[in-house]
């Protein structure tokens, strides 16, 4: 017989049970679309090329705070300056930094993503489509300002002209020639609009440097990365040495490839997330099993009447191959549009990120590759021959007679009892595994982000990015007068309004280098950095931070005045517990000559964001007249919540002081925290569809080959029913069962135990509550394993002994 006359057999077959065709098809779906997702957001974090010739052998420089703290690509311009003029191997491709653009064109003033570049670092990764490419002798003193643009500002703000090179733009006051135009599809890094020559003039000390740079090295041929680690471990190591009061003594050097740059640090996560999904994987195979090997023994007088008439094994082999070959690319169909949707679901995530601070596209969102059809195939064929083979290959080749002479309904033998209690054993360690792990992260996360960040986010508006002061607010008493002027035309155009600037997000202070002064009267004589905002005296009333003890700022703290600082009380019990920190003094800029700070006044903390170092350190305040910084936040209590029409008299306010210091992304303040926390609520969302997807395939495995097994018994239970056993006593057998499968459950949740130390690493609150978490996944295993064993039992309790014994 042909293999199509197989296919159509079996298509009946499947039509005939639709409903349990349906939920195999189901799991297949949720397994092969998980494996997909999960793929998909593995390959974009840790194995996404960078997409330029010979970036395989980029490495970003990274730099770790101390022994503990995880190598960041951020590098103060000093350390950076200190390890090129001091390299020997390395052959340096250059550095890249931020730096945000106001282009003022006509009546407009526009705030665009800006990145100063070394020549040669973006001449390799790209060729310009209009003009040319930054060279060696831009940016230098003396030259006229350069920059190339990106493919999408050329469109929307200069009309797509094909004559823009060498047009003239106002960029940050100055007016700057283009010289090139990218191609539409270059996102090199970060998704900047402007791209200008990253130069600068040597620092005699760290002190000095105000930029923080990205900096990257290729490899040359046969080259390898330790001989240019150890010559920057030298460097490093003698920096730290030569100052260290602003650097600790085992801050350190890596080398990380270059493609994973701003995301080596999530790795731990990714790699769990991807294990998690092969656990799955492998889950939804051994339920598919499972309900084949029911399935097939349902079938077992047919398939052993079909081998009486002739039929060969591997002919009974290929029917039962075919029959489920269906369900699984039903399922395969489902999954692939399933893992679609979960990649459509991340850039939704992701594009509310972007919208509401303004960074543009991620350079590494999942995206859906035809290689991902590839692993599909793959993931569903291994659904197919691991699920299938093993209860195909036993039902073909067991004995056709003794099928056929028997009932088929009595107690199982021996090799089918060894059989079903492996594969639910297998099934129940798979679960607990996965489900602990994700109980445990969603548990932690949970409880991480929902702690109260200290401030009232109620009808405040934030302006995101920093505004930066030109040469022509030199002098203080310029910004002065700038502020003033600000938030006065603020109060005209929004009646009501209460107006603050600061240096830093609310959530986000600046880490400083500080120096408390002890009770003998010198100093800590440490490297210290401590958590620093410069508020204006009315910040703390916009945002409801309420005062504990002493005062806050007035318009007496002034540059004549004395020098004085406000902490929270998380950083007044660090630093003075169980004393008054009032009148304590701190030096912030470890300098000889920095002026002492007295501390006049504690207010309520301002939790930072989840998993930060400095989350729970405090913060320290000074105040705006006497610091008077080079750039600044603002910050609206707004009097109602007519944000929109807000954020337009804002900018209208901000134009008609200075067009050419625009207020960058305003954003409601409770949409910036949110967005910069994004990842942690996403995070759980995903933990909890794999524990959801995993609960599912364990409850449906489970009760339905615990069912199958009960019902292969149910003349056994009319038996002892007939010899006076009572319900409970009958239905204690398969409790009994139960209570052994829940036993084994104990290995998935030792091997789930045993990878949470590894990701405290990225979670560090995971280990505080794992004794509840883990409890509640046992009660849900043994909710699941004795309501699987109960209801079978149940059912054939319900029939008359007699009854019993005649059931086929």
């Amino acid at each position: 017989m042909s293999l199509w006359f197989d296919v159509k057999y079996a298509w009946r077959l499947l039509t005939k049970s639709w409903g349990c065709s349906l939920m195999c098809a189901s799991v297949v779906a949720l397994s092969v679309g998980l494996a997909i997702w999960t793929y998909a957001v593995v390959y974009s974090q840790s194995l996404k090329p960078l997409g330029f010739p010979g970036s395989e052998r980029w490495y970003s420089v990274q730099l770790a705070a101390d022994a503990t703290s995880r190598a960041r690509p951020s590098v103060d311009l000093y350390t950076w300056q200190q390890i090129v003029e001091h390299n020997r191997t390395a052959d340096i491709l250059g550095a890249f930094a931020d730096q945000s653009v106001v282009l003022s064109e006509g009546q407009a003033t526009t705030s665009l993503r800006g990145g100063l570049i070394s020549p040669r670092l973006l001449a390799a990764t790209t060729v310009p489509m209009l003009g040319r490419t930054l060279a060696a002798t831009d940016g230098q003193p003396g030259t006229a300002p350069v920059a190339v643009i990106s493919y999408e500002t050329w469109q929307h703000y200069f009309g797509g002209d094909l004559n823009v090179i060498g047009r003239t733009a106002r960029m940050n006051a100055t007016n700057v020639q283009i010289i090139g135009v990218l191609p539409k599809d270059y996102l090199a890094f970060d998704d900047f609009e402007v791209w200008m020559p990253l130069h600068w003039q040597k620092l005699a000390r760290p002190q000095d440097s105000g930029l923080i740079v990205y900096p990257l090295i290729v490899l040359r041929e046969g080259q390898t990365i330790q001989p240019i680690l150890n010559e920057m471990k030298s460097t490093i190591a003698r920096v730290n040495g030569d100052y260290p009061r602003l650097f600790n003594a085992t801050r350190r050097v890596e080398l990380i490839p270059g493609y994973r740059m701003f995301t080596h640090g999530v790795t731990p996560i990714v790699m769990m997330i991807g294990v998690m999904a092969g656990a799955v994987l492998l889950l939804g195979c051994v339920n598919i099993s499972m309900v084949f090997f029911a399935r097939l023994l349902e079938r077992s007088r047919e398939l052993a009447l079909r081998s009486a008439l002739g039929s060969s094994r591997q002919r009974l082999l290929r029917q039962c191959l075919v029959e489920t070959a269906l369900i699984v690319a039903l399922g395969l169909i489902a999954g692939y549009a399933l893992a679609a949707l979960g990649v459509y679901w991340t850039h939704t995530i992701d594009s509310f990120g972007s919208r509401i601070l303004a960074h543009g596209r991620s350079t590494n969102l999942p995206e859906m590759q035809p290689f991902d059809l590839v692993i599909a195939i793959v993931s569903a064929i291994a659904v197919w021959l691991l699920s299938t083979l093993v209860p195909a290959w036993r039902v073909a080749r067991q004995d056709a007679a003794a099928v056929l002479a028997g009932s088929g309904k009595g107690a199982t033998s021996r090799g089918s009892s060894k059989s079903v209690a492996l594969l639910v054993g297998l099934q129940v360690v798979i679960s607990c595994f996965v489900l602990v792990m994700c109980g445990n992260v969603v548990n932690a996360i949970h409880n991480e982000v929902k702690k109260p960040n200290g401030i009232d986010t109620a009808n405040v508006l934030l302006s995101t990015d920093p505004t930066d002061f030109d040469e022509r607010y030199a002098q203080p008493a310029q910004r002065l007068r700038y502020w003033d002027e600000l938030s006065a035309a603020i109060e005209r155009k929004v009646p009501g309004a209460k107006v603050a600037f600061m240096t830093a997000p609310p959530t986000r202070p600046a880490r400083l280098a500080a120096t408390i002064e002890t009770r003998e009267g010198g100093d800590n004589k440490g490297a210290l950095t401590l958590p620093v905002t410069t508020v204006s005296a009315n910040y703390f009333n916009v945002l409801n931070i309420g005062l504990r003890t002493g005062r806050l700022f007035d318009s007496s703290d002034n540059r004549d005045s004395q020098r004085v600082a406000v902490v929270d009380e998380n950083m007044a019990a660090r630093y003075w517990p169980n004393e008054n920190a009032i009148g304590k003094r701190v030096r912030i800029n470890t300098a000889d000559d920095a002026p002492w700070l007295t501390i006049v006044g504690v207010v309520s903390a301002v939790r930072g964001a989840p998993y930060r170092p400095d989350a729970e350190l405090g913060a320290l305040y000074r105040p705006l007249r006497q610091e008077i910084p080079a750039s600044f936040h603002l910050i609206v209590k707004l009097p109602n919540a007519a944000q929109k029409e807000s954020v337009v008299a804002l900018r209208a306010a901000a134009f008609g002081v200075d067009r050419d210091l625009p207020l960058h992304n305003l954003q409601a303040l409770h949409d910036y925290i949110e967005a910069i926390n994004l990842s942690y609520p996403a995070m759980t969302r995903v933990f909890i569809g794999i524990a959801l997807i995993t609960a599912l395939l364990a409850a449906s495995g489970l009760f339905g080959l615990i069912s199958r097994s009960v019902a292969q018994r149910t003349q056994e239970v009319g038996i002892r029913r007939a010899l006076g056993a009572t319900p409970l006593r009958a239905t204690s057998m398969f409790l009994r069962q139960g209570a052994l499968y829940l036993s084994v459950a104990v290995i998935g949740l030792a091997f789930g135990l045993m990878v949470m130390p590894a990701l405290s690493k990225a979670i560090t609150n995971i280990l505080e509550d794992i004794v509840p978490a883990t409890l509640a996944v046992v009660v849900l295993m043994a909710a699941v394993i004795f309501t699987a064993s109960y209801l079978p039992t149940r059912k054939a309790l319900a029939l008359e002994p007699g009854d019993a014994l005649r059931y086929e």
